[in-house]
């Protein structure tokens, strides 16, 4: 038989449960929302948008698909990763999964986004301005792995 109190106990260590992972997150050293690239290498970069009061963040890394060429243009296709969130390991530590969407663009009607789960970014920052970008990244099918 169920009683308010055993309720109300069944109820505290859900919320203790659901709490616990937010809690353990770091908080950020920084605010590092930014577009992060390296000069030495043209052609790719990172919008990085970090979330006040969250510690949420979005993260694109913009490059190429590493595909053959359009033949119609010769030029190779835009190709956008998106971390939409993450973990903070530590308060200049950020890692989380990342996907592929593929879709129509937003102006145009109907919803057929395909999400496609890719692999993980991880960002190690050193100061405010500088830090470490890694990767482990699965092509998706359709995209040649290089």
């Amino acid at each position: 038989m169920e009683t308010p109190a055993m309720n109300r106990l069944i109820l505290s260590c859900a919320l203790v449960a659901i709490a616990l992972p937010a809690a353990s997150q770091s908080v950020p050293a920084a605010n590092y929302t930014d577009m992060w690239w390296n000069p030495s290498e043209s052609g790719w970069g990172l919008s990085f948008a970090q979330h006040a009061g969250s510690n949420q963040v979005f993260a694109v890394w913009y490059t190429y698909d590493p595909r053959e060429p359009d033949p119609a243009t010769g030029q190779f296709k835009p190709l956008w990763i998106v971390m939409a969130g993450g973990t903070w390991s530590s308060p200049t530590t950020l890692g989380g999964a990342v996907y592929v969407t593929n879709g129509r663009p937003f102006s145009q009607p109907g919803s057929d986004t395909v999400v496609t789960p890719v692999g993980t970014f991880a960002f190690n920052f050193s100061s405010a301005s500088t830090g470490t970008f890694t990767y482990n990244i699965a092509a998706p099918a359709g995209i040649a792995a290089n």
